[in-house]
């Protein structure tokens, strides 16, 4: 009886939290995605040597976010076998310093 008089009590903060729960898991698999859409392009890249490309990719890099800049060192990372990229450990302290 008490955990029925609870979920109508608090209906409004049962149905806000569930719909940030479906919207966090839709921004993560949507963040996986460029991920792996930028993984991509930079495997290619890194694969086909083009220098051109990545010197433009490098004059940009400085525009961007601190963010965008960490997914391009860590995508270039996973695609170049002369780079080490960044135990997951390393990721979860940079983002927690970053908020």
């Amino acid at each position: 009886m008490d955990g029925i008089r609870f979920v109508v009590d608090n209906r409004d903060m049962i149905i806000t939290a569930l719909l940030a729960l479906i919207a966090l898991l839709k921004l993560t698999a949507w963040g996986r995605a460029q991920a792996t859409a930028l993984d991509t392009v930079v495997g290619a890249i890194e694969s086909l040597g083009s220098k051109t490309v990545k010197s433009a990719v490098s004059q940009a890099q400085g525009a961007l976010s601190s963010a965008a800049q960490d997914a391009i060192v860590d995508a270039v990372a996973k695609a170049d076998p002369k780079k080490v990229s960044p135990t997951a450990i390393a990721k979860i302290v940079r983002e927690a310093l970053r908020l």
